[in-house]
């Protein structure tokens, strides 16, 4: 095997250790690496490594293998009514964003809908150096809304109030009326909800 092939191995299981370990603390911890695109980026380089690899060991089973296995994976993604197909694609591109905002040195927060038939939801994520974690997820129904027009994909600012030890308030601003929340960081649950 030349060098040049060795090396495209090795930079394909870095890439693809990356990859699993960001997915697997993603899906046990809801830890993943900082920034929104960061996580679309390694996506998308650990589907292009997939694609280099199966073309340039393409005389070996293994790479005909691997194209078969991710070829399947589509398909069976798109017959169970699309849904983790939308889901996949949502996740791995910019589609499912609708606002990403830095609140503080500490703290971003985003609006996402990874999800066809599900509405988006509000995410505040703690920064840790390269990686952060998840510590709050709301949805609509959690806001106790009795105005619906006033749901969270429609606002357009997401404003940082305050925290303390255990909450943290942010204000979803509208144009008005706007709505302030709290939540509690060890939780993830609302704990006050004002119009404003």
């Amino acid at each position: 095997m030349s060098s040049g092939k060795k090396t495209l191995l090795r930079i394909y299981f870095i890439i693809w250790t990356l990859f699993v370990l960001d997915c697997l603390l993603y899906y046990f911890k809801e830890i993943s690496l900082r920034g929104y695109y960061s996580d679309v980026v390694l996506s998308w380089l650990w589907l292009i490594s997939n694609f280099a690899i199966i073309i340039v060991f393409w005389k070996k089973l293994i790479a005909k293998l691997l194209l078969v296995a991710i070829t399947i994976t589509f398909a069976i993604s798109i017959i169970a009514m699309m849904l983790p197909f939308y889901a996949l694609l949502l996740s791995s591109t910019s589609l499912g964003l609708y606002q990403n905002k830095d609140l503080n040195q500490n703290y971003r927060a985003q609006i996402v809908g990874y999800s066809a038939m599900g509405y988006p939801w509000l995410e505040v994520i703690e920064k840790k150096g390269i990686l952060e974690k998840r510590i709050i997820k709301c949805t609509d129904s959690q806001l106790m809304n009795d105005n619906l027009d006033i749901k969270i994909r429609t606002a357009k600012d997401i404003i940082f109030k305050s925290e303390t030890d255990s909450t943290l308030t942010l204000t979803l601003f509208y144009g008005g009326p706007n709505k302030t929340v709290t939540l509690d960081k060890n939780t993830g649950k609302i704990t006050a909800v004002k119009n404003n």
